[in-house]
């Protein structure tokens, strides 16, 4: 297979760029977004948590 015969076209080259950074953005998205989840959830746990504590007085 012999490379120098392939032409050098720009466009291909600024497609293969484009796509290459569009995955990257979606992959950092989806891993902010789940990040972001789990950190909410936890957030709201210990929120709560500290709301219902598990004795009550009148348990006591």
């Amino acid at each position: 297979m012999n490379f120098s015969e392939i032409p050098d076209n720009p466009f291909i080259f600024l497609c293969w760029v484009t796509a290459l950074g569009l995955f990257i953005s979606l992959t950092e998205a989806t891993i902010k977004i789940k990040f972001d989840k789990k950190s909410s959830y936890r957030k709201r746990e210990k929120l709560i948590n500290s709301l219902y504590p598990k004795k009550l007085a009148s348990d006591i």
